[in-house]
């Protein structure tokens, strides 16, 4: 059996589409926050006349946009606490109410370190399994809207479904609900203690919330028959765990994965990167992997004895201690335990790649896609790294070792401003874009997939010091109502809107007034960029441009 540190890290789905940029109501992936969430209110506002929603748990009521008129039902429980004997358990249903539940302010955010890079102080609460409802007005029990579902980003650590959805469900005309999932150590630890399929508890939050998706959205007034989820970074890397899952057959008829793909191509960390192996791409840690890797955390956290003992310890050990001993990193780079998807033999038979090369999929159509020049290895938080040519040629041989002679011939310093700029260039080409086209092939044979690369360089918000360029989840002023935009990045976000609302729809994202947006098996995808030069590319021209010829031919194979 290969060691954790060998197991390559291929194929991602394309993070679905630079549509899903829309995704910015989310968390903002795997190395920034995105969008963040709306502030809490000092006191609980008083539900709006009107709103009274009965669910299947119980009676809730909500508020009104008093901007654009969309109806918000925010914190409604969809599970049981996890807390307690229920840590590190599958999701369970919550217990009934009969008073109306007042959801008109986010619960709080799921437990989750600090930040990257930081462990404590803790955030959130264990007491986090909420969803959120946006619906147009006008929209009642019997319109049957088309329903989106956000699964936010943030390396599977950080974020919240807690963003602004309202321009989405009022210029989509549709039912946008966010989610909130179990993180990191919390959300996808697994020992053989804690049962025979343990780990993703986090995607089996997001499916237990589709089910309630399923059972309860006809009364905000949409269609279960008719769900699209979505998501950016680790969102998208949802996205493509739930096209793979068993589990999830059935739960959506469409997804988009922006920025899905971010992992190194060998799953190789670069410095400032603490993210556990887990895009699209991956090869994920098997069950018995996963079990001994928890195994050395129950140890570290000081649980011993039996199953059942450390089981019982394990859950009822307090949260700072559970976060602090699951440390900095994941599994891979020098933590305790494992803190994202994991192949449980349950919720995760196999990854999408493996999944894709049977045909064992949920066969849904697919936007998917990343930026041009998105690179997570050499660190996207406004650190120049690297920094010298030795820097450089030192980063490109530790990412790509036999390689890296044939790497440097491809990307020589002499062509680039500088090498912080032809680092980012190479970790684009070889784990982003490249992979991204060999997995939207993959999908196709299966399914309608509408690809994309997003060619936007000067996307806002402005936080970091160096030339990012169309960077990871670059756009998450996208989908969400954004001030002082100029009028080029207007039209961007107005033809984005236009083409996901209208692929939740109809399944295909061309819009009245944009571009057509051919299927990925035309050999073209989508270029969007802002000033109304969005287009359809071939992506022949891409794969030359991005040296793909090469990356896919020292790629790792599922």
């Amino acid at each position: 059996m290969k060691s954790i540190q060998q197991m390559p890290g291929r194929y991602r789905l394309l993070g679905a589409i630079g549509t899903a940029v829309i995704l910015a109501a989310a968390t903002a992936a795997a190395v920034q926050a995105a969008t963040p969430a709306r502030a809490a209110p000092a006191q609980q506002p008083a539900c709006a006349a009107g709103t009274t929603v009965q669910t299947t748990t119980g009676p809730v009521c909500g508020i009104v946009n008093a901007g654009n008129g969309v109806s918000e039902w925010l914190g409604i429980p969809y599970a049981a606490p996890p807390v307690g004997s229920l840590r590190w358990q599958p999701p369970q249903p919550h217990a009934p109410w009969t008073a109306t539940l007042q959801a008109t302010a986010y619960g709080p955010e799921c437990a989750q370190q600090a930040g990257f890079g930081t462990v404590l102080p803790l955030k959130g609460s264990e007491d986090c399994l909420f969803v959120n409802v946006f619906s147009p007005p006008g929209a009642t029990a019997s319109s049957g809207l088309p329903v989106m579902v956000h699964i936010h980003g943030g390396g599977f650590r950080l974020g919240n479904g807690q963003g602004d959805y309202s321009l989405l469900a009022s210029a989509g005309h549709e039912v946008i609900v966010s989610l909130q999932y179990r993180l990191g150590i919390f959300g996808f630890l697994a020992d053989t203690a804690l049962g025979p399929h343990s780990g993703d508890y986090g995607l089996q939050d997001q499916q237990f919330a589709l089910r309630w998706v399923q059972q309860n959205i006809a009364a905000f007034g949409g269609d279960p028959r008719d769900v699209t989820i979505f998501g950016e970074s680790a969102g998208a890397s949802s996205v493509c765990d739930q096209i793979a899952s068993p589990t999830a057959a059935g739960l959506f008829q469409k997804g988009i994965a922006t920025s899905g793909l971010y992992d190194g191509l060998f799953g190789v960390p670069g410095p400032g990167e603490t993210l556990e192996v887990q895009d699209c791409k991956s090869a994920l840690p098997s069950q018995a992997q996963a079990d001994s890797i928890g195994a050395a955390y129950a140890a570290a956290l000081g649980c011993s004895g039996s199953p059942a003992a450390v089981a019982t310890c394990l859950r009822s050990a307090p949260a700072t201690a559970v976060a602090e001993t699951a440390g900095y990193g994941g599994y891979q780079y020098g933590g305790h335990g494992t803190i994202a998807p994991t192949i449980n033999g349950s919720t995760l038979t196999m990854t999408l790649r493996q999944a894709l090369r049977t045909g064992q999929v949920n066969r849904v159509a697919v936007i998917a896609g990343n930026g041009r020049d998105e690179d997570l290895v050499s660190n996207e938080t406004g650190v120049a790294l690297p920094a010298t040519p030795a820097g450089y040629t030192a980063l490109v041989q530790a990412q790509y070792g036999r390689f890296a002679p044939q790497v440097l011939a491809l990307y020589p310093l002499s062509r680039f401003y500088s090498p912080y700029l032809a680092f980012r260039t190479v970790a684009a080409d070889s784990d982003t874009v490249c992979p991204a086209l060999v997995t939207d092939r993959e999908l196709a044979r299966y399914m309608p997939v509408y690809g994309y690369e997003m060619d936007d360089g000067d996307a806002p918000p402005y936080t970091t010091t160096v030339p990012t360029g169309a960077k990871h989840a670059s756009t998450p002023w996208d989908l969400t109502p954004t001030p002082d935009l100029d009028a080029d990045m207007q039209v961007l976000q107005q033809q984005e809107v236009a083409d996901v609302t209208t692929f939740a729809r109809t399944g295909d994202p061309t819009a009245p007034g944009t571009p057509v947006w051919p299927q990925f098996k035309t050999r073209t995808l989508m270029s969007l960029a802002p000033g109304g030069d969005s287009e359809s590319m071939p992506i022949a021209q891409i794969e030359q441009i991005h040296n793909c010829g090469f990356w896919d031919r020292i790629a790792p194979k599922p």
